[in-house]
Formats: structure tokens, C-alpha cells, sequence
């Protein structure tokens, strides 16, 4: 069970409206004020903060790309209303929404669910993640990203804060694998944009030459 459930843990923004907008944010703030698992992860990035900021504030543009290059795990993404949907392989999904930003950092609420014979149906949580960065040089960034998890209900926290150890070193381990595989789409943005274009068509194309020309 809690294998199954690593997989969401680790793994923009058009609102549905004030009500529903303000009562995510709200619980964003308790996820962040009282977490059932916190983890902390530094990174480097060979990479100008425009691009960076360009791949974060387009999520499902990334994913398309993530899906050209055949990246494991396989993300599924798809636009919603409120942001964007991904669906892990091990059938966790959870709707991303960005919640907050400013020049050196970008904010993501998340809200997670199952769909999976293994997993209950009550098993949830909702996760914030933080990602704080500055320049490096002239060409790359450092930065920080720091994730809050709180299940969403009785069950699931204390599941969470049993398993929280073993969740923080799972979370780290698959962050800084996508992380490098992430560094890969970066690098051909950087270096092969013509590449990247030909596998793109209709709206990513848009999209990407909008970016990134």
C-alpha cells in the first residue's frame, strides 16, 4: 500500500472561480502550517531563469514533452479547469493548480487521489510545493524545492506520519531522478529547439515557439 502510494507524493493556473479558489487556498495553508510529511531538496540547473520559469509555468506543455522523450515514469497530463491533471502509472492521479508567484519562486497546490484496487478509496492527501530559486552564474540557477504533505483525512495522515521517513527518502529519490531527466528537455530547449518542435503539433507547438523562440 504505501509503495503504491509513493508515487503520488512526488508527483499553470486558470481559476474556477472565487469561492473554489479561496477555499484551495485556505487548504494550502493548512497543508503548509501542519504537514503530515515535509521534505527539503536543493538543485542546480544549467539553465537561464526564463527558461526555468517557462517550464514551470507550463506544466502540461512539459509533460507533452516528457511523453515525446518516452521518460519513465510515463505521466499522463491533460488540461483541467483549474490547472492541470496527472496521472502516475500506478493509477494516482491529482489535479495542480499554481497558487502563488513571484520572481524567484513558484507555488503549487495539488489535491491527490487513488484509483487503484491496492489503495482505499479513502486514502488521500493534498501536497504544496514550493520552488525557490536564483541565478548562479550567468547561465544556471540554484534553488530549493520544498514539499508539504497532509492527508486528507484521519486514516491517511496517521498512515503518513508512520511511513514518513521512508516517504521522505522515496519523494527524494524520485525528484532528482525527474530532475535529471527534466535537464535533458532543458538542455535541448537550450540547444535543439528544432528538435523538440517536430515532435510537437496544433497548441504545444504554439505554445513552445511562444516560449521559446
Amino acid at each position: 500500500m504505501v509503495k503504491k502510494a509513493l508515487s503520488f507524493l512526488i508527483a499553470a493556473a486558470v481559476f474556477l472561480g472565487p469561492t473554489l479558489a479561496q477555499a484551495q487556498e485556505d487548504r494550502a495553508g493548512m497543508v503548509v502550517r501542519s504537514p503530515s510529511v515535509t521534505s527539503r531538496n536543493d538543485f542546480r540547473v544549467d539553465a537561464p531563469l526564463k527558461t526555468w520559469t517557462g517550464m514551470l509555468d507550463n506544466l502540461y506543455l512539459m509533460g507533452k514533452l516528457w511523453e515525446i522523450y518516452n521518460f519513465q515514469p510515463s505521466y499522463k497530463t491533460s488540461r483541467v479547469d483549474s490547472g492541470f491533471h496527472i496521472v502516475d502509472p500506478s493509477g494516482i492521479s491529482a489535479d495542480i493548480r499554481l497558487i502563488d508567484q513571484s520572481d524567484r519562486s513558484r507555488t503549487f497546490y495539488a489535491e491527490g487521489r487513488f484509483d487503484h484496487w491496492a489503495i482505499p478509496t479513502f486514502f488521500s492527501a493534498d501536497a504544496v510545493f514550493v520552488f525557490e530559486y536564483e541565478p548562479d552564474g550567468d547561465k544556471a540557477l540554484k534553488g530549493v524545492l520544498k514539499i508539504y504533505m497532509r492527508g486528507s483525512n484521519g486514516v491517511s495522515r496517521f498512515v503518513m506520519n508512520a511511513f514518513s521517513d521512508v516517504l521522505v527518502g522515496r519523494i527524494k529519490n524520485r525528484f532528482h531522478s525527474n530532475l535529471e531527466d527534466a535537464k535533458k528537455i532543458i538542455h535541448d530547449i537550450m540547444n535543439n529547439p528544432e528538435t523538440l518542435r517536430k515532435g510537437l503539433t496544433g497548441a504545444y507547438l504554439n505554445e513552445f515557439n511562444r516560449l521559446y523562440e
